[in-house]
């Protein structure tokens, strides 16, 4: 509910943003906050991971140490956006023509800071297994933007509008979850030397592994934008929102597998870990077949309901998106399991690759062919050279095949559903 409450708001608040802003001014901010996320990855790399990791099972003594440490590396990092994009902005912002870019530099720091204190939440309340409460947080922060960009339909304001009603939901949601006492900022004081050196060593390669994640994500649409233009950005981005449908099942495991799967770790349970690993992948996979068929076959209705009749010509391009992500459960569940195993720099050494081997693939195709969907035909040679790296990486330190993932998780999928309609015949 919590990844879905993201889909569905993302969803409207895409819609409506397409349907308020020029098609340069939405290829703009479509850039904006690209660019932001990226920035945001470096605190949530460094420290998502790592928390959810030590955090598994400990006494409240260790915990505290862990949570005050982890504050002390968050505010080394937001104050080291602050000065780096101050100085940026201050020599290179007068020569910054598109407005995206120029927005994120002068912007970057104050998102930053705005959405530590919820982000912070957010991650130990994942460690908790308070998935609730993290619904409150993700309904609060995107519900309050739907509701003043709905309010823009009268007001008919443009960008900056935008951009002040996206710092102001940071804002609230972020003063929400210290008034709740999610953050447990007040902790700052109980870092440790020892503490902060262990969550570095382990934070360096997750924070590596996601930055270079969320590149994938984010390469086609910066390459787009800078040899393509911002209409070329809003035509890719309709599609690639729209996949979101597809990612929403795929974030939701990965969440709520990421606790279990280090507390099965950190009590040498091996086998057990095994068994939930290939269930989980499994099952995942065979649950997105029918939405990869359901975006692949309804492909044009879906782009037109999300952007309009002008992104029509888009829609080949989410049929593209369908095609590899019956590879991303896989690779997902193998870089994650890396991690927990004490191995993340395997994990970042593969995504490493996977990124050139998509940056090369979009150059090729943008020099080469100059459309957007040959963009997206890259991703599916990128996210099987993913698959391959991990599985060889991940069978180094757990015994598995991929061919007993998929027979496991088509089994359980048989076996849930059977007790599903066992439990609608019931009178």
């Amino acid at each position: 509910m919590g990844n879905g409450s993201i889909a569905v708001f993302g969803f409207l608040n895409f819609a409506i943003l397409a349907r308020q802003l020029s098609l340069n001014s939405f290829g703009s901010w479509i850039i904006f906050t690209s660019s932001c996320i990226f920035f945001e990855l470096l605190r949530t790399g460094f420290l998502q991971t790592p928390l959810i990791k030590y955090l598994s099972g400990v006494e409240i003594e260790v915990r505290d140490e862990i949570l005050g440490s982890s504050w002390a590396f968050a505010w080394l990092i937001t104050g080291a956006i602050f000065i780096v994009s101050i100085i940026s902005f201050l020599l290179l912002g007068r020569f910054i023509e598109n407005e995206g870019f120029f927005m994120f530099l002068k912007w970057i720091w104050i998102v930053n800071l705005l959405s530590l204190p919820s982000n912070f939440a957010t991650w130990y309340l994942q460690s908790q297994l308070k998935f609730g409460e993290i619904l409150l947080i993700r309904l609060i922060s995107q519900g309050s933007f739907f509701l003043l960009l709905v309010l823009n339909f009268y007001l008919k304001q443009d960008l900056p509008y935008v951009l002040y009603s996206y710092l102001f939901s940071s804002f609230l949601t972020s003063v929400i979850c210290i008034a709740a006492n999610w953050t447990f900022i007040t902790l700052l004081g109980k870092a440790t030397k020892k503490r902060m050196t262990s969550l570095f060593h382990f934070g360096k390669y997750s924070m590596g592994t996601m930055i270079a994640s969320n590149l994938l994500r984010t390469s086609d649409t910066l390459l787009i934008g800078a040899f393509m233009g911002n209409a070329a950005v809003a035509v890719y981005s309709v599609p690639a929102r729209m996949f979101e449908l597809i990612e929403v099942p795929l974030r939701s495991f990965v969440s709520t597998a990421l606790p279990t799967l280090s507390k099965l770790y950190n009590t040498d349970d091996i086998k057990g870990l095994k068994y939930f690993f290939e269930k989980s992948a499994g099952l995942l996979t065979i649950i997105l077949i029918p939405f990869m068929l359901f975006c692949f076959i309804f492909a044009e209705p879906l782009v037109v309901l999300l952007g309009g009749e002008e992104y029509i010509g888009s829609a080949n391009i989410l049929r593209i998106f369908t095609l590899y992500a019956c590879f991303m459960p896989i690779d997902r569940f193998t870089g994650i399991t890396l991690d927990i195993m004490n191995v993340p720099v395997r994990n970042f050494q593969k995504v490493m690759i996977m990124l050139v081997i998509n940056i090369v693939g979009d150059m090729l195709a943008i020099k080469l062919i100059g459309e957007c969907w040959a963009v997206a035909v890259g991703s599916i040679v990128t996210f099987l050279v993913g698959v391959i790296l991990s599985t060889i990486f991940l069978k180094q330190k757990l015994d598995f095949s991929i061919g007993e993932i998929l027979t496991l998780g088509y089994q359980k999928s048989i076996e849930y559903t059977n007790n599903v309609l066992k439990g609608v015949s019931k009178p």
